[in-house]
């Protein structure tokens, strides 16, 4: 009789360094703020090598569980209190499978929304979108913390504009891995066009305007999977993990 019992699998030494830092936080030993060791140290406490831990410790940055602080070091950026329920985002990992599902999971989540939006809007919604849209245009040379606030806005803009407070409530729960994802592909300037990701916006404030639903989820698609190819771009040159350590 054939066994339906599968064998355990090992785990790989940069889960396990994940696990020990998100124990670490989850038991209240880290807490929101406290600062990382410096490189060094948690090399020598936790008993591995330099290339798994700067993967773990990548992967937790990207998931929004930590943060770097250029000259100052990495801190934890959440807490014990709303740890469990990130554990899906804090969960996920660097390999490009992964990756590949939370970039698919937000595409489907936000097409939906742009769909509803299309229909459901007001005008004090369109104008509300609209205006991140202008602020993005005032500020198309600069490249910096406000123009990427300005684009997690008009997406959330976007989302409250679909009147679905479930939907808007999972988009919300993705907000730090977001902030990340747009604050990556702003760093390689190189494969980052301020100028593209505008003409992305304004095709889906047009559609949503002129009340065309399947034209909004197919703009928010097209400008989804250009900033997931920029997001996986960075992932596979490993970028965002050779930033990690700047001063710690």
């Amino acid at each position: 009789m054939k066994s339906n019992i599968k064998p355990i699998k090992r785990k790989r030494l940069t889960d396990q360094i994940m696990d020990r830092i998100v124990s670490l936080i989850s038991s209240g030993k880290l807490k929101k703020g406290d600062k990382l060791p410096a490189e060094h140290e948690l090399m020598e406490q936790l008993g591995v090598g330099r290339s798994s831990l700067r993967e773990a410790i990548g992967a937790l940055l990207l998931t929004g569980v930590l943060a770097t602080h250029h000259g100052r070091g990495t801190f934890v950026s959440v807490s014990s209190d709303g740890f469990l329920s990130r554990a899906l985002t804090w969960r996920v990992q660097m390999g490009r499978e992964n990756i590949k599902e939370i970039v698919e999971a937000r595409i489907v989540l936000e097409q939906s929304m742009a769909g509803l939006a299309a229909v459901n809007a007001t005008e004090t919604d369109i104008d509300a979108i609209r205006h991140y849209l202008e602020l993005m245009k005032k500020n198309a040379d600069k490249l910096n913390p406000a123009q990427l606030q300005t684009d997690l806005s008009f997406h959330l803009a976007l989302a409250k504009a679909s009147h679905n407070a479930t939907l808007y409530r999972f988009l919300a729960e993705l907000r730090s891995l977001m902030i990340l994802w747009i604050k990556q592909a702003m760093r390689t300037e190189r494969i980052y066009s301020l100028g593209d990701t505008i003409k992305d916006h304004e095709a889906i404030l047009n559609a949503v305007a002129a009340n065309e639903a399947e034209k909004a989820q197919s703009a928010v698609r097209r400008h989804l999977e250009r900033s997931a190819n920029n997001l996986s771009y960075i992932l596979l040159h490993k970028q965002l993990i050779s930033e990690t350590y700047t001063e710690i």
